[in-house]
């Protein structure tokens, strides 16, 4: 029975059955739905929206600022807006089949949401899976402590999974001590927010960079940057590592307490 992780499936679940044994613990480290893919313009919005209007709405929304990007994510995401019931029944499909990969597989997975990702359906679409556990805060996983961080940080679209830097901070205030933290977003540290594909920075938390210098937790893994600079770091007694990005390169990382700290 193993302790392994993935992050940002981004919709894209077929092979996990093949990628764990029954009886193994499956971290996932957000993103499990795929509204968007900018390395390619796949995923849920321009599948439903279609591909040119989706790109003329953010187009136009990048164009005028915040605001107006708010204001797209709200006619989007609110019942009364043109798209919702279309998108609502996609966004149900998908974090249906991952539940469905995920029990068939015979392990059971801890999953934290992801900047991609709509907590309240997936709360919904969870609820009575002995398999599938939405997790937040500290955990205890084959004997070690592990603590959950969900969400993102702020974006101009606001979506319902980010959150304020604060409120990271307060979280982890909360939390404590823990042996293992795992996280949507990285710390921020600029080899593990920069994207070599896209060519610039992911938002990093500095609240996060700050508890790994005081607690000094053995690991801390997260996903979110999908071609990092770096994969894997140490600072100091503390290993960070991006976990990858399951939707292309079907990575499952191993957890393996021997190397980490002594």
């Amino acid at each position: 029975m193993a302790v392994r992780l993935i992050a940002d499936v981004h919709s894209s679940v077929q092979g996990i059955n093949e990628m764990v044994d029954p009886g193994d613990t499956l971290l996932v480290l957000g993103d499990v739905l795929g509204l968007i893919d900018w390395a390619d313009f796949s995923g849920i919005l321009p599948e439903v929206l279609g591909e040119e209007n989706l790109r003329s709405m953010l187009f136009r929304a990048f164009a005028a600022g915040a605001e107006a990007a708010r204001r797209m994510k709200e006619e989007l995401l609110s019942p009364e807006g043109e798209f919702y019931e279309l998108l609502r029944k996609r966004v149900l499909e998908d974090y249906r089949e991952f539940r469905r990969a995920v029990e068939e597989s015979g392990c059971r997975a801890l999953v934290i949401y992801g900047n991609s990702d709509l907590p309240e359906v997936m709360e919904e679409v969870f609820e009575g899976s002995t398999a599938v556990r939405l997790v937040e805060g500290v955990v205890e996983v084959e004997g070690q402590a592990f603590g959950f961080l969900p969400g993102s940080l702020k974006s101009p679209f606001e979506m319902p999974a980010e959150t304020e830097d604060d409120f990271f901070a307060e979280r982890l205030e909360t939390m404590g001590e823990v042996e293992v933290l795992c996280a949507h977003v990285p710390p921020d540290l600029e080899a593990a927010t920069f994207d070599v594909v896209a060519g610039r920075h992911q938002r990093g938390s500095a609240a996060l960079l700050r508890y790994i210098q005081q607690k000094k937790p053995a690991f801390v893994y997260h996903g979110h940057v999908h071609q990092p600079a770096q994969r894997s770091l140490e600072l100091g007694s503390t290993r960070v590592v991006n976990v990858a990005y399951f939707k292309r390169e079907r990575y499952v990382h191993l957890h393996e307490p021997s190397s980490g700290r002594a």
